[in-house]
C-alpha cells in the first residue's frame, strides 16, 4: 500500500513533480493507475488528445473498477492528471450515501473537486439530510470545492414523486468551509446558519419564504453570483421580500438572478435596492 502520508501530501499540493513521484510508487506496486497518471500528465504537457492506451485504461480498467465499488448510481466521471476531478451520481430516494462513503476512501478520489447529484424523490422517499451528515464525517474529500444538486429526469417513471428534499444542509458548511460553488435545486431547503467564507457562486430553486431569513443573514464575503428561484406564496411581494432586497449580501457580489411568480415586481424593484444596485440583475 502507498503510505497515507504521501497521498495526503499530494492532496495538499498536487503539483506535477509530486504527481509523478506518486505515480512511480504506484507503478512499483504493479498498479496501472500509476501508468494512467503518467499518460495523462504527459499528454496534458503536450496539449494532445488522449491516446489509445490512456482511453483503454480509463474505459476498461479504472472506471469499471469504480462502478463495481460504488454501484450503479455513478453515472459519469471526469479525470485530470490521472485523478478524479468530477463525479456524478443518479439519486432515486436514498441511494448515494454508501457510494460517497466508499468513494472518499479511494486513492483516485483524493483530488476530487466537484460532486453532482441528479436527485429525485422515489416511492415517497428522498431526503438528502443523510448525505450532508455523511459528507461531514471523517474522512473528507480534501480538495472538494463544488457541490451541485440537480433535478433528475423522471422519464415518465410512475414511482418518481418529484424533486428531492434538500433537507438540513448545515453540516456541509462546517465540513467543507472552502466550498466555492454550491447549487441546491430541490424542495424543502433547511439552510440553517450559512457560513461559507470562500463561496463565490450560490444557486437554489423551488425556495419557500422560510429561506429568506437564512439567506439574509448568510456569511459569504466572497460571493459573486447569486441565483434564486422562489415558488408560489400568498401575499404581496413587497413585504414578503423586503428583507431580502435590503440585504447587500457581499461586497464582491456582481450578478443577481431572481426567478419568481412576481417578475414585474422584481424587475422594477431589484435594480434600486441594496441587493441589486450596481450589479447585473436578471429577472
Amino acid at each position: 500500500m502507498i503510505e497515507d502520508g504521501l497521498l495526503a501530501s499530494l492532496a495538499r499540493n498536487p503539483e506535477p513533480g509530486a504527481l509523478r513521484v506518486y505515480a512511480d510508487r504506484v507503478l512499483e506496486q504493479g498498479n496501472v493507475h500509476g501508468e494512467f497518471i503518467m499518460l495523462q500528465l504527459n499528454r496534458e504537457d503536450r496539449g494532445r488528445e488522449p491516446d489509445g492506451r490512456e482511453e483503454s485504461l480509463r474505459r476498461e480498467v479504472l472506471e469499471p473498477a469504480l462502478k463495481e465499488a460504488l454501484g450503479p448510481t455513478l453515472t459519469a466521471c471526469r479525470w485530470e492528471h490521472g485523478f478524479l476531478a468530477d463525479v456524478e451520481f443518479e439519486v432515486d430516494g436514498d441511494a448515494p450515501f454508501e457510494a460517497l462513503r466508499v468513494l472518499v476512501e479511494r486513492p483516485e478520489a483524493q483530488l476530487l473537486r466537484r460532486i453532482v447529484l441528479n436527485a429525485l424523490r422515489c416511492d415517497g422517499g428522498g431526503d438528502l439530510t443523510p448525505v450532508w451528515a455523511s459528507l461531514a464525517q471523517s474522512p473528507k474529500f480534501p480538495r472538494l470545492e463544488a457541490l451541485a444538486v440537480e433535478v433528475g429526469l423522471d422519464l415518465g417513471n410512475p414511482h418518481i414523486d418529484g424533486p428531492i428534499v434538500i433537507g438540513a444542509v448545515e453540516p456541509l458548511y462546517r465540513a467543507y468551509p472552502a466550498l466555492r460553488v454550491l447549487e441546491l435545486h430541490g424542495i424543502e431547503h433547511g439552510f440553517g446558519k450559512i457560513v461559507l467564507p470562500e463561496l463565490t457562486h450560490f444557486s437554489a430553486s423551488r425556495l419557500s419564504l422560510d429561506a429568506i431569513a437564512p439567506l439574509v443573514s448568510a456569511r459569504w464575503p466572497k460571493l459573486e453570483e447569486l441565483e434564486l428561484e422562489f415558488g408560489p406564496a400568498g401575499g404581496e411581494a413587497e413585504p414578503l421580500f423586503g428583507p431580502l432586497l435590503a440585504a447587500p449580501m457581499s461586497a464582491c457580489l456582481k450578478r443577481v438572478k431572481v426567478k419568481s411568480p412576481w417578475p414585474d415586481f422584481f424587475r422594477a424593484a431589484l435594480p434600486h435596492t441594496p441587493l441589486g444596485r450596481g450589479r447585473i440583475v436578471e429577472v
